[in-house]
């Protein structure tokens, strides 16, 4: 078993997959196929992070403050599970468990007794990620999860970036969101896949992410066109979000479980919109996987 602030990778393998794990965040470093080829972002400048964990919130809530019953606690930008030294509580070389349990340091922005495990399973040229959040206090506890993977973008390095696409697996016609600060504007904007294709370029990503609040779809692929897909399917997840920085060479393509809070929300946590509650001693289980096509 690994311990808390080991800072080797842990690397899952299978016959046409290899997958790097940091013990920080508990995010993948690393996703490669049998040709070494990368398909995960390096983690370089615009932006260090490659797939976090986004929990108990997603993007901000205003003032950086959440309030449960009388008390108001700090909440930083996407929660504090990305910046955690998680536990291994499993591991083989297909697959690795591991869990981020209510402590001290996390009570002092959230007051809930609270377990999130994640486990990531390889087999073929898949990737299999699933979360399980469990409620171990005495009260509803409402979050927000939600995953960040930045895929390489070009898929190659001889692909035009302007020729990439997310192709839905049904028709998108529920309004795209966008944030301003981090924070949910009201104003609704015509959804780009209506008719299942996304052309990416950089002008969506010059006003920040594209928030797909209510997905219709289950499943997704990302290609060029040619050469070599990344399909995401998922399940628990209610959204789909689309972020880079211009001029980027990655794209983030994110299973969200709730959503931004509105620029001007007040009033408590649990009464968020878009917040998933769930009932004392109970647990709610998400998961995604990554298909190289």
């Amino acid at each position: 078993m690994s311990t808390v602030g080991d800072m080797t990778p842990l690397v899952l393998h299978d016959r046409e997959i290899t997958v790097a794990l940091s013990h920080h965040g508990a995010e993948p470093v690393s996703i490669r196929d049998q040709d070494d080829h990368e398909y995960l972002w390096s983690g370089d400048d615009p932006w260090r992070r490659h797939a976090p964990v986004l929990f108990p919130v997603i993007c901000r809530v205003p003032d950086d403050r959440i309030r449960v019953g009388d008390e108001t606690f700090p909440m930083p930008q996407h929660g504090f599970a990305r910046d955690r030294e998680w536990s291994v509580v499993d591991s083989a070389h297909d697959r690795a468990s591991f869990v981020l349990v209510a402590d001290e340091e996390t009570r002092r922005y959230y007051p809930f007794d609270f377990a999130l495990a994640v486990t990531y399973s390889v087999e073929g040229r898949s990737l299999s990620v699933q979360y399980t959040v469990e409620n171990r206090g005495d009260e509803p506890m409402p979050f927000d999860l939600g995953s960040h993977p930045a895929f390489v973008w070009p898929l190659e390095d001889d692909q035009p970036r302007s020729m990439h696409q997310v192709r839905f697996d049904e028709p998108e016609t529920a309004p795209v969101r966008r944030v301003v600060d981090n924070l949910l504007t009201d104003e609704r904007f015509d959804n780009p896949a209506w008719d299942r294709v996304m052309t990416l370029n950089d002008a969506w990503f010059t006003d920040g992410a594209v928030i797909m609040p209510e997905v219709a779809s289950r499943g997704l692929v990302y290609s060029s066109g040619a050469g070599r897909q990344v399909r995401l399917t998922w399940e628990g997840f209610t959204g789909i979000t689309l972020w880079s920085v211009p001029g980027a060479r990655f794209v983030c393509i994110e299973p969200w479980r709730g959503r931004p809070a509105p620029t001007d929300y007040v009033g408590q946590f649990a009464g968020k919109p878009g917040n998933a509650v769930v009932a004392p001693g109970g647990r709610e289980e998400l998961s995604y996987r990554v298909e190289l096509l």
